[in-house]
């Protein structure tokens, strides 16, 4: 069993936590969701869970589209 030095942990997580409060922040400040782009259909009684589940990876797919378009 490998144990690591302790600072050497500390400062890993520190890393880390830094590196995903940036990521949190570039998000919040350059990707803005409209509420009204999300389009989503109640599931009907006729609908199997295929279709439920190709829906919403549709949706998923597109809202990852506008995302990442740069307009």
């Amino acid at each position: 069993m490998v144990r690591r030095n302790r600072l050497q942990l500390r400062i890993s997580l520190i890393l880390i936590l830094v590196a995903a409060f940036f990521g949190a922040w570039y998000g919040l400040s350059h990707w803005q969701l409209q509420p009204d782009a999300l389009q989503f259909t109640a599931p009907s009684e006729d609908s199997s869970w295929i279709d439920v589940f190709s829906n919403i990876g549709e949706a998923a797919i597109q809202l990852f589209m506008g995302l990442t378009s740069g307009q």
